[in-house]
């Protein structure tokens, strides 16, 4: 369309945004996370198989279609909170290894202490109960625990290691690999145990005193 008297183009006029279709917009915008928040609870609750779809709906307060817009299907609602409460905190942990430049005692009671703080929130014990329970018909949850937190945090703790024993601070001689897999061993220990799957290591209290003496023993078997 053009201007009669120019012969110009005229721009389309912009859509006004009223202010109910700034509030849509936004609910819109919030919706899948008040989703995930509200899968979280209902599965806390009643586990991840007992758990149905139209439950997650009704506790965040959104029909059943709703969910599956956003996520189509339990599987891809579990897979975003692995993402959310796993793999995103395991990278930055892995950043903050691969970026730190400090002796080697503070990154390992540094790695530990961010692990154990991991730990505390969210579902992060649920989802690898879930990876043994639901091995068989859920094979995708324990790959992608394996493939986007433990198998890349060993890979940054191997390399920490490595460089460590260049410096001087750690014995050579040693496979760092086999090293990363003994440091973190102990951590699934503290996860396993607190819902029966191992030896029970109590409250956080003591499973923060359980992450220094295992750090402090790791530190005198490998020290130079």
């Amino acid at each position: 369309m053009g201007d009669s008297m120019t012969g110009r183009p005229v721009a389309a006029p912009l859509p006004v945004r009223t202010p109910a279709s700034a509030a849509r917009s936004e609910r819109a915008r919030a919706r899948p996370r008040e989703i995930l928040d509200a899968a979280r609870d209902v599965f806390a609750r009643k586990g991840f198989e007992a758990t149905r779809m139209d439950e997650v709906a009704s506790a965040a307060g959104v029909t059943k279609p709703a969910v599956y817009r956003y996520f189509p299907g339990k599987d891809r609602l579990i897979e975003a909170l692995l993402e959310e409460d796993l793999a995103i905190p395991f990278r930055q942990i892995s950043a903050w290894v691969d970026s730190y430049n400090g002796p080697i005692g503070g990154l390992i009671e540094g790695f530990a202490d961010r692990v154990g703080d991991m730990q505390s929130r969210g579902l992060t014990r649920g989802y690898l109960i879930l990876a043994l329970d639901e091995s068989g018909r859920r094979p995708e949850v324990a790959a992608f625990i394996r493939d986007q937190v433990l198998a890349p945090g060993l890979m940054v703790l191997a390399r920490a290691f490595f460089r460590a024993m260049e410096r001087g601070e750690l014995g050579k001689g040693h496979d760092p690999a086999f090293m990363a897999r003994m440091f973190f061993a102990p951590f699934l220990q503290t996860s396993l145990g607190s819902v029966g799957y191992a030896l029970p290591v109590g409250d956080a209290a003591e499973q923060a005193r359980y992450r220094r003496f295992h750090t402090a023993a790791f530190l005198q078997a490998f020290r130079a």
